[in-house]
């Protein structure tokens, strides 16, 4: 059984994000994690088969990260150190890789190049790793014009989709929905335009927008569910999106869902099969989907069905496991 480093910047809390629980127990079926991110200050705390090392935000971070990998990597025998991005994560990665010789796989969550200042660091990190992941196929191929003589993967990041598979009080109820912040980013305001055009020929139907910062407010993660398994559709108008866990989690309950054709989105959104995609910002495409979808309620039922269909069978937290521990003793060279 390998040893495997994880080196992140995401905030962890121990004691709420439940769904450490699963991923962990589900990874400790084939290797032992060592996990270094942001959180309450903890060091060597054991849970789920795997061991926390937590540091907060903030100057010192990334000295002290640096530190702890070092020697995490020489007094815990770590076999394989994952760079959970290829920016910061992954510039510690390659040091300590070319220090101590240790396997390194670089992982991408999202577009790098948006992080102007430090995206210098990705080809850096690209090249000297042994194994790439990405969450959608649009990073493999920006990976894959900087370093193509890799090995690839490509699996989503770890989203607890059991109690969503296994909803079976499903309602198609006369409100679209949308979930997320309110930032530009989100394409908030194109839903609302469109739905605006639309609204006088559906006067039975309500937007619901609920997120940080939006009128129905922050939700917790049951919230979330409950309102999933009873809007009539999910709609996703971001302008930029590695692959949103939303579009997951309403698919996983039998939702159809009409999205901006972005980064990683058409991965998940079968244009015409599971949901509709739009051009990015296009209030007309976006207000015209809508229009297709609220007057035929037996083609959202049938979109929503081949969506459940498909987290079923690739997105799983079973699938996620089998991913990821494939990835790991996938043969080096």
């Amino acid at each position: 059984m390998k040893n495997v480093l994880f080196i992140s910047v995401t905030k962890y809390d121990l004691e709420k994000d439940v769904h450490l629980r699963k991923k962990f127990e589900g990874l400790a079926r084939g290797i032992k994690s060592y996990v270094l991110a942001r959180g309450k200050m903890t060091f060597g705390k054991k849970l789920w088969g795997a061991e926390f090392y937590l540091l907060p935000r903030n100057v010192f971070f990334w000295p002290s990260a640096f530190c702890l990998s070092f020697w995490l990597c020489l007094f815990k025998r770590i076999d394989v150190i994952v760079a959970q991005s290829p920016l910061m994560e992954g510039f510690v990665g390659v040091i300590l890789k070319k220090i101590l010789g240790k396997e390194l796989i670089i992982e991408m969550h999202g577009d790098w190049e948006v992080k102007k200042s430090i995206a210098f660091l990705a080809p850096f990190s690209f090249r000297n790793a042994d194994k790439i992941r990405g969450v959608a196929q649009y990073l493999i191929d920006k990976a894959e014009k900087i370093a193509p003589d890799k090995p690839y993967f490509i699996f989503p990041t770890f989203t607890d989709l059991d109690d969503f598979l296994t909803e079976s009080d499903i309602k198609f109820n006369n409100f679209v929905l949308l979930v997320g912040r309110n930032d530009p980013v989100k394409g908030v305001k194109y839903l609302v335009e469109a739905f605006d055009k639309i609204k006088q020929e559906f006067l039975d139907f309500k937007l619901v927008l609920a997120g940080e910062g939006l009128p129905d407010g922050k939700l917790s993660l049951i919230e979330v569910r409950e309102r999933m398994r009873d809007c009539y559709c999910l709609i996703v108008p971001s302008l930029s999106e590695g692959l949103p866990r939303v579009i997951l989690e309403a698919m996983a309950l039998g939702k159809p869902v009409i999205a901006s054709n972005v980064g990683g989105i058409p991965d998940l959104v079968k244009d015409g099969q599971t949901g509709f995609l739009f051009e990015v910002g296009n209030v007309e495409q976006l207000a015209e989907k809508l229009r297709t979808l609220l007057r035929n309620k037996n083609i959202a039922v049938e979109m929503g069905r081949r969506g459940r269909e498909l987290v079923q069978n690739k997105f799983s937290n079973e699938k996620y496991t089998d991913n990821y521990l494939r990835m790991i003793n996938y043969p080096q060279g």
